[in-house]
């Protein structure tokens, strides 16, 4: 203890001499480091104390200080904060000041960000800091990781989405589930990495409806004796329509060719990508107005009468593969919006499952082909409201697929509390 108090007194005595005797002086920042906790609320002001020590002449009496921001060193963008009576004159008088740190409300979430000081130290315009002999010419001003009050989507990094469908035909189903989750990882703070990003979804595309006003069909057949029966037969108009409700899952790799900076909010990769579709298309047709009604007696046995209805479905699974090797990926990402667009062209591998008259046995059909997919989606951060658009298509054997969805975005981390046990939300 003695040790220590006698270094401290001896520090002391050689800087009061090395201050009086010569050319050096301190002033500097009261702590190395200060937290500041960001609201949606209100701008928040903190003081920020400097401390100095010159010594008692007039030699001093044109020295002045500059508090200047580290801006190549600091994180927090320049447009969300601002330094108030950062530029005074040496009080030889005082040796504590303020001067006072201006940090701007924001409602959307962010990470920890920092911001840098260091003092400048001026006689009339030259530069004198060299003599300045304070602990902490360098200040540290750390912006606390920020979450809204608010209930919106944060980064738009890890999203679910669960809405419904449009549809030309049927409209709006709410029996008709829309559900994704996206992971999009661009690696945006390092300019040298590739990101990635994934998609799990299930939709329903668009129905396709295909109108034909001739079709001769039979409708009834009734047993007359056991050696004949008659059919009926009549003229139809025939309406087929095809819907396909789909699952997949969508990988792409994202190769920055340009990445989101502080003069503008667009990002564009090249993304080749991967992604499995599993389709389950159903058919219906349905005959309407009959006319030109025909009844004609056959010859035959028939074990009874069989009426074959107006309406008549069909279901059949497929499946597909696409490598897409040339694939953009632009995004728009800001507090306002979230724009992503998605872009790719490359090579399908197509299954189809085929009947057999054995029962026991399943032949696929495999066709390849050349694909095209687009899609976009739109995020309002604020409500998490998605709009989704996507349109594919293959070149050899054209069936296009469209859908458009309509749901709302949340934090991947928020599924938690959907099934967390009733009591446990009731304790909250």
């Amino acid at each position: 203890m003695k040790t220590s108090y006698t270094l401290s007194l001896f520090f002391g005595i050689l800087m009061s001499y090395a201050i009086s005797a010569q050319d050096f002086y301190s002033i500097g920042f009261e702590k190395d480091t200060i937290s500041i906790s960001r609201t949606n609320q209100n701008d928040v002001l903190t003081p920020i104390n400097i401390e100095s020590i010159f010594p008692d002449s007039d030699k001093y009496k044109n020295y002045s200080y500059v508090v200047n921001i580290i801006r190549d060193e600091s994180t927090l963008s320049n447009n969300s904060y601002e330094l108030i009576d950062f530029s005074k004159k040496i009080s030889l008088k005082s040796n504590k000041e303020k001067i006072y740190f201006l940090l701007e409300k924001d409602s959307v979430y962010d990470r920890e960000r920092k911001v840098f000081l260091e003092i400048k130290i001026f006689d009339s315009e030259k530069d004198v800091s060299v003599n300045n002999i304070a602990k902490h010419k360098k200040l540290t001003l750390i912006i606390k990781e920020h979450k809204s009050d608010i209930n919106h989507v944060s980064e738009y990094t890890y999203l679910s989405y669960v809405g419904t469908n449009f549809d030309l035909v049927d409209g709006i189903k709410a029996q008709n589930l829309f559900f994704a989750t996206n992971i999009y990882l661009p690696n945006r703070h390092n300019k040298n990495k590739t990101g990635f990003y994934l998609s799990l979804y299930g939709n329903r595309a668009m129905s396709e409806i295909d109108s034909t006003g001739n079709v001769r069909r039979t409708y009834k057949i009734e047993k007359l004796t056991d050696t004949t029966y008659v059919t009926y037969t009549e003229q139809s108009k025939m309406i087929k329509s095809r819907v396909s409700d789909n699952i997949g899952a969508h990988f792409s790799i994202l190769f920055p060719i340009f990445k989101k900076n502080v003069s503008t909010d667009l990002s564009l990769f090249y993304s080749p990508s991967l992604e499995f579709i599993w389709r389950r298309t159903s058919i219906i047709r349905e005959f309407s107005n009959p006319k030109n009604l025909e009844s004609n007696n056959m010859v035959g046995f028939i074990p009874g009468t069989i009426e074959i209805g107006t309406t008549s479905r069909s279901q059949f699974n497929e499946y597909s593969f696409n490598a897409g090797f040339l694939g953009l990926f632009l995004t728009l990402e800001n507090s306002d919006v979230s724009v992503r667009i998605h872009g790719s062209v490359g090579y399908s591998s197509n299954f189809y499952p085929k009947s057999s008259l054995n029962s026991t046995l399943i032949i696929v059909d495999r066709s390849y082909d050349i694909f095209f997919a687009g899609r976009a989606w739109i995020t309002e951060p604020q409500t998490g409201l998605t709009l989704q658009a996507e349109i594919t298509n293959t070149n050899n054997n054209p069936r296009p697929f469209f859908g458009v969805t309509l749901s709302k975005a949340f934090d991947l981390k928020d599924l938690s509390g959907v099934f967390s046990p009733l009591a446990s939300r009731a304790n909250k």
